[in-house]
């Protein structure tokens, strides 16, 4: 069974015309919050162990959850001030049992296959490994080029366009990624951590087809059918 941890700590500015009183992660999707709907798909990946880094409107999250979800144990590492996705995940980090730990974000769901992305980094124990994403234009994005072994060779190339794999948010993370780390938070995952691990030790899988995310109000809209479509064809 997997751990895993879920930034649910943003402003969900984007979406705040939509739900102005509640943080991103609980925006309501059909009949319950887009947060349980995520946890019932990673329940059904394997994931047992889920521990979220909370920050905006905390409360919420935490009355609604509580220690326990179907079955899956829950815990929450609260933000006392923003600490930028790098400081929250050092933080979440901190509160992990297991060896190697999950990490999704609290506003996006993607279709991935947790035992292929966690093959990727089986052979180094200080590996990263991202999950990515195929689409008709990377240039909105930033592209990823692997090489034959899958390891990342080119992250977030903007200059790139056509068709090719972006970062679709997931990753499976070495649980002392941050020892005798000298970064002070607020810091950029993404910019701070990974760029520094192309061409070393960063290992790609690709995600599937489905992908919503619910900071984009259009997708918001969409999502509400498109996911509970999604996560009860996958049972």
């Amino acid at each position: 069974m997997y751990e895993a941890i879920i930034l649910a700590g943003g402003f969900g500015t984007r979406l705040r015309e939509a739900v102005p009183d509640l943080p991103k992660p609980m925006a309501p999707i059909a009949d319950k919050p887009f947060l349980a709907w995520q946890l019932d798909y990673l329940i059904q990946c394997g994931v047992s162990r889920f521990i979220f880094s909370v920050g905006y409107k905390a409360e919420a999250i935490r009355n609604y959850f509580g220690s326990e979800y179907a079955g899956a144990s829950i815990i929450y590492v609260e933000e006392a001030e923003p600490l930028g996705t790098g400081g929250a995940l050092q933080l979440a980090l901190s509160e992990a049992q297991q060896e190697r730990v999950f990490v999704f974000n609290g506003d996006t769901l993607c279709e991935a296959n947790l035992q292929q992305l966690r093959a990727q980094t089986s052979e180094q124990a200080d590996a990263v490994g991202i999950l990515v994403k195929q689409v008709d234009d990377v240039a909105r994005y930033g592209a990823i080029t692997c090489d034959a072994h899958n390891l990342v060779i080119r992250f977030g190339e903007k200059a790139q366009q056509g068709a090719g794999f972006i970062n679709a948010g997931i990753y499976d993370l070495p649980r002392n990624l941050f020892n005798g780390c000298e970064l002070s938070p607020p810091f950029s995952f993404e910019t701070a951590v990974l760029q520094n691990l192309v061409g070393k030790n960063l290992f790609a899988a690709p995600a599937g087809e489905f992908f919503i995310d619910i900071g984009i109000k259009d997708d918001f809209l969409k999502a509400q059918s498109a996911i509970p479509s999604f996560i009860l064809g996958a049972k």
